[in-house]
């Protein structure tokens, strides 16, 4: 896979030079209007505004507050509630002018399965565990659940958002790349499945790896890439925003959109993933040690 460089605004469409605060309320409007075949004047007519005023929201010239955004999701949210909070809370970010949206990782998950569907450029490092989307259901039970200590309840929702995520990024129809970087010690935690289980999460990396636009490599050596983080970049994407990382901690997480910032993540990327194992390679060495 080639690496991409950062795209400068010549040949961005303007939807990308937005604020991320704005384009995530732009692209929240669209998907769920467009998801169910609604038009502006039908959303005006069931919020009580001009259809002026969902065109504006549409393009960013104008921005629905907290109360709209409740209102909205009572019509298109498929009873969301979490989808709904988040908005509101990047409502509110757009208003206070912040740089950084922090939340808990769960609300800002929410911003990467977006950023997941319009960007063209995905990087993702992951040095201690497999990313969620290419987790099978006995990793994300039998592993991550009584690490995290959640309830069925809270795992099952996380499992579907999961798959949800996944299930998004390979019904795009449009052309994508997804860089994936896995530390190698993510791979000891399948010594807690099942040998059948662990075959599984091993063949279900290899088929994501298969799939068009994904390539995941493997780092078993030194690196500088730091902490996990992910990386989006539009790079020519019209429905795109703001190229912005998403970073977190265990309590916290936050979507940094300020170029700079951005460019001090992008930068490690290449050499990086020169020094990384693709991953058939890397299976192929260890196959006796992951038996």
């Amino acid at each position: 896979m080639a690496i991409s460089v950062i795209p400068t605004e010549c040949g961005v469409h303007l939807m990308a030079r937005r604020s991320l605060s704005e384009w995530y309320v732009i692209a929240e409007l669209i998907d769920r209007m467009h998801a169910a075949g609604a038009t502006e004047a039908e959303v005006a007519e069931l919020l009580g505004y001009s259809t002026q005023t969902i065109v504006n929201w549409r393009k960013g010239s104008g921005q629905p507050s907290v109360g709209d955004v409740r209102e909205f999701f009572a019509h298109f949210g498929n009873g969301d509630e979490e989808a709904m909070l988040y908005m509101q809370q990047v409502v509110r970010n757009k208003k206070a002018d912040l740089k950084i949206m922090e939340a808990d990782p769960r609300f800002n998950m929410l911003m990467l399965g977006k950023g997941e569907l319009h960007y063209r450029y995905l990087f993702k490092w992951w040095p201690g565990i497999f990313p969620g989307i290419v987790q099978t259901r006995s990793f994300h039970f039998d592993v991550l659940q009584p690490l995290d200590g959640n309830s069925d309840e809270v795992a099952e929702r996380s499992w579907d958002f999961k798959q949800r995520r996944a299930k998004g990024i390979r019904s795009r129809a449009d052309d994508y790349e997804l860089a994936i970087i896995i530390g190698a010690s993510a791979f000891l935690w399948l010594s807690a499945l099942t040998p059948s289980s662990r075959r599984q999460q091993l063949d279900h990396l290899k088929e994501c790896n298969t799939w068009p636009g994904w390539d995941i490599r493997v780092m078993a050596g030194p690196n500088t890439l730091g902490s996990g983080y992910e990386l989006f970049l539009p790079d020519g994407k019209t429905t795109a925003g703001p190229g912005f990382v998403y970073t977190e901690v265990r309590d916290r997480s936050w979507c940094v959109e300020e170029s700079k910032r951005v460019k001090l993540y992008h930068e490690p990327i290449k050499p990086n993933w020169a020094r990384a194992t693709p991953l058939e390679e890397f299976l192929d060495a260890e196959r006796d040690r992951l038996a």
